[in-house]
């Protein structure tokens, strides 16, 4: 297969011929836990609406990710994963609330029609994803709209093959670069301070109340 590309990150260093912002999590001196932690903050802090990682086979452990998804679905929050290759596993995670309002999007819903969705459930355009992602050549750029990144930059990445965008932070921005920026700081701040708090023996809810009051005082 010829993605991981698109917008996103690949062991921390930018990919530069695509545009969405997945990590490719290579494994050294991490857990899973913190794995998980670092790679979905984000989301569990409530700032985006989904992420989307991989790790190794090997580095997946389908125990634990259940007790992660039991706890991630107490706050409206699932979590999904699929073997897409040989190597390498996919893990979803996703705030569904917010994510059926963006399939809701007039926008949105016009170009995933054009892409061959046909579902406005949340549910659905995920096992949909996955599919695409073990069955097809080249990566569902699509998952972007998911992601929180806005629909006009994934529309423009694919009419410009990945080329000529006008900031490459989180994924690559053809529109609003500032939002972008941003987004970028945020989501980089967000995981950094989520992981180092985990790290310090804190619970995911303590860590998620951690954060919501450091967005309160700001």
């Amino acid at each position: 297969m010829s993605w991981p590309g698109g917008f996103f990150v690949l062991c921390h260093c930018r990919a530069r011929h695509g545009n969405l912002s997945i990590n490719l999590i290579m494994e050294n001196n991490m857990s899973f836990d913190q794995i998980i932690i670092q790679s979905s903050s984000p989301t569990f802090c409530n700032i985006k609406p989904g992420n989307l990682f991989f790790v190794k086979n090997e580095a997946f452990d389908k125990a634990k990710f259940e007790v992660w998804k039991e706890a991630f679905f107490k706050r409206g929050l699932m979590a999904s994963y699929a073997q897409i290759s040989e190597t390498s596993t996919a893990i979803l995670l996703l705030n569904v609330c917010w994510v059926r309002k963006i399939l809701d999007d007039v926008l949105v819903q016009s170009y995933l029609t054009e892409k061959g969705y046909h579902t406005s459930s949340a549910f659905d355009f995920v096992e949909e994803l996955f599919f695409r992602m073990k069955e097809r050549e080249g990566f569902p750029h699509e998952v972007g709209v998911i992601l929180g990144y806005p629909v006009e930059d994934v529309i423009e990445f694919e009419n410009h093959q990945g080329h000529d965008c006008k900031y490459c932070g989180c994924w690559k921005s053809y529109s609003d670069v500032d939002k972008a920026r941003d987004c970028h700081c945020r989501y980089t701040e967000c995981s950094r301070l989520c992981k180092k708090w985990y790290d310090e023996g804190y619970s995911i809810n303590q860590i998620i109340t951690k954060y919501q009051s450091l967005k309160t005082v700001a």
